[in-house]
């Protein structure tokens, strides 16, 4: 039988583009003030079973086994999720009476898929903000991961936002049985039209609903011209969640955020009690493979994990409040405008080549302080003690000779189709000090 090779690979160009997200990601981390971590690959199986906070579809496709030769000789799991990751490792060494964190990571996660053609390790570049119930946080996670998108070139993509807890709330109002708000939760999840209306057939007020769940905006009015719809007591815990709604999209509208608002947007995690988004590379969602970003706000998730994995705490003197996101690397990478922005660097024009052609210790460093800084200019510039053949030379965009005892500066420029040593000059100086 032919060999099949793994879907789960990251080829040479699909790594650089992985590095040009991670770039940006992080970049934006920094700017925002959040602090790198990396949880296990290998988590208790109770921390994704014991709080709900995953579907039934989601915990279905977990790998997990039993930790034979382990310590404790307990079920784990390879994660599917970083976020209850993350509210562990909060728990576990972060935790004090209301601490505000900003956290970071970069992990993959583990699904179980239905076919070859479908992958089984996902890559993601998230963050969680821990500690703040205001808009602002919320506000300042859409806008970050928005931003990244803007900073890799990507011109066209789609903000779609929800807030899960309104909806269920609402179908709360509606009194229906649990097997058909069950149903209902699940056909909302499919964008399953004809289901959803069958079941709210059957239903006092369930057109508000189905109303909310067919129409989409694009500004804080829309979400304000709903309040009429919602009055009396029947709706009294629908109208908070609305209102804070409404709070986050004034200020996006602020921000000139292009967005449009979904009901229908509920995702497979439960955890989520506030907004919700997802970023498409599509105007409308065909299949996974169009999310290239998805988050939310979770202000339970926390609270109940501190009880469960601290052993000492009996009771939280409030909520422990969080929002964040997660890119969905793969899909990003594989994106026609990624491809095409690594493309471009990866031109032969662009490829540098730095002969070390006399090999003492200050020479290589006089190489890699020209290979460091050139990188950072988007040039490809490596390293080689090896001769360059000059029939070679046309396969590079610059091939500098370095020798600090032979030439004044340090270098010399053997070819050149792009830039040459005046600019090296102006850009550097002289190469005597990193």
């Amino acid at each position: 039988m032919k060999h099949k090779s793994s879907k789960n690979d990251l080829t040479i160009d699909e790594i650089l583009r992985v590095r040009k997200l991670e770039r940006a990601f992080l970049s934006r981390c920094r700017h925002f003030g959040y602090d790198e971590i990396r949880t296990a690959a290998i988590e208790p199986l109770y921390i994704f079973t014991a709080l709900g906070a995953l579907s039934d579809t989601k915990l279905r496709r977990m790998y997990s086994f039993i930790d034979w030769d382990g310590w404790s000789g307990e079920r784990v799991a390879l994660k599917p999720d970083s976020t209850t990751c993350v509210a562990r490792f909060y728990g576990d060494h972060l935790y004090t009476e209301n601490a505000r964190q900003k956290l970071c990571y970069v992990e993959n996660h583990f699904e179980w898929a239905d076919s070859w053609d479908e992958l089984s390790e996902r890559w993601q570049f998230g963050v969680e903000n821990i500690g703040s119930t205001k808009s602002e946080s919320d506000i300042e996670i859409i806008y970050m991961a928005y931003d990244v998108f803007q900073e890799i070139g990507f011109k066209d993509t789609y903000l779609y936002i929800s807030y899960p807890a309104l909806i269920k709330e609402l179908i709360a109002a509606l009194s229906l049985w649990r097997t058909d708000r069950d149903d209902l939760i699940a056909a909302i999840r499919k964008n399953d039209a004809d289901q959803v209306g069958e079941i709210l057939d059957k239903v006092q007020d369930g057109e508000k609903l189905q109303t909310l769940l067919s129409l989409k905006g694009k500004s804080s009015n829309y979400l304000k011209n709903m309040r009429s719809t919602l009055e009396g007591p029947k709706y009294e815990n629908v109208r908070p969640a609305l209102e804070n709604f409404i709070s986050v999209c004034e200020l996006l509208d602020r921000l000139e955020c292009p967005y449009e608002i979904d009901f229908s947007l509920l995702g497979d995690l439960e955890y989520y009690t506030g907004i919700q988004f997802q970023i498409l590379s599509t105007p409308a969602r065909k299949s996974k493979k169009d999310i290239l970003c998805a988050g939310g706000r979770y202000d339970n998730l926390i609270g109940s994990m501190l009880k469960l994995v601290t052993e000492d705490l009996q009771e939280l003197s409030e909520p422990v409040p969080a929002v964040g996101f997660a890119l969905y690397v793969r899909n990003i990478i594989r994106h026609r405008t990624l491809i095409e922005h690594t493309t471009a660097l990866t031109d032969k024009r662009q490829n540098i080549c730095i002969y070390i052609s006399n090999v003492t210790k200050y020479n290589v460093n006089t190489g890699q302080i020209l290979s460091d800084k050139l990188s950072r200019m988007g040039f490809v510039a490596k390293i080689t003690f090896s001769p360059v053949e000059q029939e070679k030379y046309e396969g590079f965009g610059l091939v500098i000779e370095v020798d600090n005892e032979r030439f004044n500066h340090g270098y010399q420029i053997l070819f050149s189709q792009k830039i040459g040593k005046p600019l090296l000059m102006n850009l550097f100086g002289e190469f005597n000090e990193r």
